[in-house]
């Protein structure tokens, strides 16, 4: 899965961060599931509660929720690990 990201000031590792509305209508490749999960519904956790990039909080490595067919999705390997401000 790769989400469109909107640069919004804040980046990582020089690629701008993911926010709370960037996953819900990123799209699933690769999905094995019968039906096939096609997009994430929901973030339920892993959301920054004080971090936030154009007014919006930030995902962080924790971040995990559910997709449209109720499978679960979660951060394997998070590749940014430094903030800067931009």
């Amino acid at each position: 899965m790769k989400p469109r990201v909107v640069r919004r000031g804040l980046m990582v590792d020089d690629s701008p961060v993911l926010v709370d509305e960037d996953l819900p209508l990123a799209p699933i490749a690769g999905c094995p599931e019968t039906p096939p999960c096609l997009q994430i519904a929901e973030v339920s956790e892993g959301v920054s509660t004080r971090l936030k990039a154009g007014g919006r909080p930030v995902l962080l490595a924790t971040a995990q929720g559910t997709t449209n067919t109720g499978s679960r999705w979660q951060v394997f390997e998070p590749v940014q690990t430094k903030l800067e401000a931009a």
